[in-house]
């Protein structure tokens, strides 16, 4: 694969990559004694990527680590590793050598890359919270989220919180601080305890009370990314829908494949697109007619407890069409009226294809 392909499947941008390598190099560039994201130096040199995983026993996502060639290249190309599988800690170790990773530091590392596993995507808001919210120091610049954007999104997110908190704490409600409080409590989802009223009213079961909260605030974070994905998808949509492949230099048989591949894309983009937003009219549906319509609570009960499946869904989901639609502006941005040449247009389906092909290739024989 050529590095323009390597680069927009890899880079910056995509709610499915964090790249530590390019990302640690521009804020050392900066300030040489700034925090790099892992404890283990070489570690940074590393790209992590969310993908499809069918052997992944708790979610068909995994967190894949990407191990470049070259670290000063990345491009250039490199294997790959899930964090679930078995042996993956012996793997690092392996391909960066014992001495580069200090036990006690990478056992700090490993807790950092295990809370990550439990995340469906990587968007800076997500990395952010998770790590607040677990009290572990982290670089702020590895997480590009603007002050306003993150208020936006942060007000998206309490606001609906606020008529659960009213719901099961109805006497805090006459105080403003008590209800705040009760809220931030809520955004934590830490305290049990404080928490109680809230999980007997809404029933929710007994060891997973803090998995729901998690969950629940990453609906509304999903549901608030949705929004802002609509115009993209539709640009993006109508452009496949728009391409027209040269007249001459193709044979049949390759006219066919694309062809082929760029209807098959159509179709995944399309499923995953409505898989979300299936999941966010349900829960919408299931709110309103608990807090806004007060026709019944038990459709909303019912989504609040299978809320992880609904999380993972929605991250999975929404990071493809994102990674998708990263790669399709990345690749086409240059071109007036995103009109591409024929060779960087068959790689841009090449691309996208894989994007939404399911990874069956055992992890460390994967090379891009």
């Amino acid at each position: 694969m050529t590095k323009e392909y390597l680069k927009p499947m890899l880079d910056v941008g995509s709610p499915r990559v964090l790249n530590c390598n390019v990302i640690t190099r521009r804020i050392l560039a900066k300030d040489p004694a700034a925090r790099p994201f892992f404890r283990c130096k070489p570690l940074n040199n590393i790209v992590l990527i969310k993908d499809t995983d069918p052997q992944s026993r708790s979610s068909s996502i995994g967190t894949k680590l990407y191990l470049p060639f070259n670290e000063n290249d990345i491009y250039e190309g490199g294997r790959t590793i899930f964090v679930h599988d078995n042996g993956a800690d012996k793997a690092l170790i392996e391909n960066f050598g014992e001495g580069a990773l200090p036990k006690e530091l990478l056992s700090e590392d490993w807790r950092i890359l295990k809370i990550l596993d439990k995340l469906p995507s990587l968007d800076p808001f997500l990395l952010k919270d998770v790590f607040e919210n677990e009290k572990i120091e982290m670089n702020p610049a590895y997480f590009e989220v603007g002050r306003e954007l993150w208020d936006q999104i942060e007000l998206y997110i309490l606001q609906g919180f606020e008529p659960l908190a009213k719901a099961a704490f109805p006497d805090a409600m006459s105080s403003d601080e008590v209800a705040r409080k009760l809220i931030e409590k809520i955004w934590e989802g830490r305290d049990l305890e404080a928490l109680q009223p809230l999980i007997m009213a809404f029933r929710l079961p007994h060891g997973q009370e803090l998995e729901i909260f998690a969950a629940w605030k990453g609906i509304i974070f999903y549901g608030f990314e949705h929004q802002r994905a609509v115009a993209a998808m539709s640009e993006m949509t109508q452009w496949l829908k728009d391409i027209k492949l040269p007249i001459a230099g193709m044979s049949g048989p390759e006219r066919t494949e694309i062809k082929a591949a760029i209807e098959t894309i159509k179709t995944r983009l399309n499923d995953e697109w409505h898989a979300a937003e299936h999941v966010l009219m349900d829960y919408q549906s299931s709110y309103d007619k608990m807090f806004k319509l007060r026709t019944g609570s038990a459709d909303f009960l019912k989504f609040l407890q299978n809320s992880s499946k609904a999380y993972w869904t929605l991250g999975n989901c929404l990071g493809k069409t994102g990674h998708a639609v990263y790669c399709w502006n990345s690749m086409s941005k240059r071109y007036p009226n995103r009109k591409m040449p024929w060779e960087q247009l068959r790689e841009l389906i090449t691309l996208m294809s894989k994007i939404f092909n399911t990874d069956k290739k055992t992890a460390t024989d994967v090379k891009w």
